[in-house]
């Protein structure tokens, strides 16, 4: 899914972490004055699992909320969402295959692949079940795992995805047809390589990510009446998956919602994280 061109500067912005500081309690009535603790601040790890290096930022308090960024981005594109999410969940926000701080493999880049690699993360963190708030190829990754790991997601929650190639709009699919590495940019090529842990792939990387959105993914209506997870399936009001794409996969999940950000582009998330945040939040708790 092409993100990447509207949103290389988040590969080398820094998210603005959720403060807690609290004053303590004054010793003449703790009772009254004394404040719930904090979440937790970030923790950056690094795990191995199926031969890739897997950064991973956990913060927050809560129910497990995995967060999975979009395509050739990281996982500094959810900065306007954790401060609200850490209140109430623990947020788990890797950086996917070949992306931000995690390492590439060999071999083509997959959105089966990757969805494997989420859940083995979550073995490897003990969770047996979580939500997910996946955007644009983290969201195609999310429907992945909804129908192949049934068990694995309480609730999905998809902004800007697509089943198919053809699901964007015709200028997007075009591009897709035609791009080169070159037409990242050299921004994206600067922030790429100060996160990666093997700078010297980018040329690869990217190779594999326009191979990715111009192949796949592969998903079809039998895939969608698989899924049993409570879905809510977003996109922006003049995103770039075009609207009766976004429809047929609300139409096609049973019970799921369908919600169409008014005003906002494919990056919903980053421009209107107001009404977002709230919509989010508001269907997780349910």
């Amino acid at each position: 899914m092409i993100v990447a061109l509207a949103l290389a500067a988040t590969l080398v912005a820094g998210a603005t972490p959720a403060t807690g500081a609290t004053k303590p309690a004054t010793p003449a009535r703790p009772a009254i004055q004394a404040r719930p603790a904090a979440p937790p601040g970030p923790l950056h790890r690094v795990i191995a699992l199926r031969g890739i290096r897997m950064y991973v930022d956990l913060e927050g308090a809560g129910p497990p909320l995995l967060l999975l960024h979009g395509g050739a981005g990281n996982g500094l594109q959810f900065e306007h969402q954790l401060p609200s999410f850490t209140k109430r969940y623990r947020c788990i926000v890797p950086d996917l295959c070949g992306q931000g701080r995690t390492s590439d493999r060999d071999g083509p880049l997959t959105y089966e692949a990757m969805a494997e690699d989420v859940v083995a993360l979550m073995d490897s963190l003990r969770i047996p079940s979580a939500d997910l708030m996946g955007w644009s190829d983290g969201g195609i990754i999310g429907l992945e795992i909804a129908i192949h790991h049934p068990t694995r997601l309480k609730h999905l929650v998809t902004f800007g995805a697509n089943l198919t190639p053809d699901g964007l709009n015709p200028s997007d699919v075009a591009w897709n047809d035609t791009a080169t590495v070159a037409a990242f940019g050299d921004g994206m090529r600067e922030g790429w390589q100060k996160m990666a842990p093997d700078p010297s792939r980018y040329e690869s990387v990217m190779t594999k990510i326009i191979a990715l959105w111009h192949t796949q993914p592969h998903l079809t209506a039998a895939d969608l009446a698989k899924i049993r997870t409570p879905s809510l399936i977003c996109a922006g009001e003049h995103d770039l998956v075009r609207r009766a794409h976004t429809e047929s996969i609300a139409r096609g999940i049973r019970g799921a919602q369908l919600w169409i950000v008014p005003g906002a582009s494919h990056s919903a998330m980053m421009e209107r994280p107001d009404l977002v945040n709230a919509r989010v939040l508001e269907f997780l708790a349910k």
